[in-house]
């Protein structure tokens, strides 16, 4: 393991003992539980820059996709007039 380093931190009161109390309730310590809170802060900070750089290739890729289909759509439609004019000239 790692060396560990000491730090010093200020909170507020009412903060302490609400860690003082999380404290007791896992059977551990100050330092083990605000390493493992630290932890889980940082694991879900990457998750969420995650999600949210997904979230913003999808939006982009919905408007390509979007733009595509219309764009395919527009000579779709074209092609089934040009179609229907035919049969109807063949009638």
């Amino acid at each position: 393991m790692a060396d560990n380093k000491k730090i010093l931190i200020s909170i507020p009161e009412n903060l302490l003992r609400e860690l003082d109390n999380a404290v007791k309730e896992e059977g551990t310590n100050r330092s083990d539980f605000i390493r493992k809170s630290i932890r889980y802060y940082l694991i879900e900070k990457r998750k969420l820059e995650i999600r949210n750089k997904m979230k913003a290739g999808y939006l982009e890729m919905s408007n390509i996709n979007k733009s595509i289909t219309e764009e395919y759509s527009e000579g779709d439609y074209e092609d089934f007039l040009s179609y229907e004019t035919k049969l109807l000239g063949s009638e």
